[in-house]
């Protein structure tokens, strides 16, 4: 009888142990862990996008108004981040943005959809691994009225020549 009295004992014993640690919230085992909807809402940095683009409005953070005729797309994949274009006179772009290039050299490229029209690079204010400003004004003129045109940006590789990250964007009509 003492033998199971004792059993029992250290049965109920290990049950409540269990028990214990299962609801106890002090227990070092594993570390609570907040509700998901409590966790902080962080904005993604434009480095850590896809490599597609993806227009942003700048506006969205401030609140104020540009008007919507002046509001422009913010571009970003790996390489490039904030890169934005304005039209600035008839046939003449502002290019501006940030870029993350060996030896600060970012290579551009202006189609039409069948024919490249203007090609050239330009100097950034620091090369990779640091990101470094730059701003472009490009002059192009449409081959035929009817056509769009596009901004193609790259790194131009050191090692074979091809181009990495590229980041497209429609030139403004």
């Amino acid at each position: 009888m003492k033998k199971i009295g004792v059993l029992l004992f250290a049965v109920l014993l290990l049950q409540g142990c269990a028990s214990d640690q299962a609801t106890s919230p002090g227990t070092d085992a594993e570390p609570q862990k907040p509700p998901v909807a409590e966790q902080p809402q962080t904005p993604a940095e434009p480095s850590e996008q896809p490599s597609t683009q993806e227009p942003q409005s700048p506006d969205s953070t401030t609140g104020e108004g540009k008007k919507d005729s002046e509001k422009q797309d913010v571009y970003a994949n790996d390489l490039f981040r904030q890169v934005t274009v304005k039209k600035t006179g008839t046939d003449t772009f502002e290019v501006k943005g940030q870029a993350q290039v060996f030896e600060g050299v970012v290579s551009y490229v202006v189609e039409d959809g069948h024919n490249e029209l203007v090609k050239g690079s330009i100097q950034t204010s620091a090369g990779a691994p640091a990101w470094g400003d730059f701003t472009h004004t490009l002059t192009v003129k449409k081959a035929d009225p009817n056509t769009t045109l596009t901004l193609i940006l790259f790194e131009t590789s050191a090692k074979d020549g091809s181009r990495r990250s590229e980041l497209i964007l429609p030139l403004p009509e």
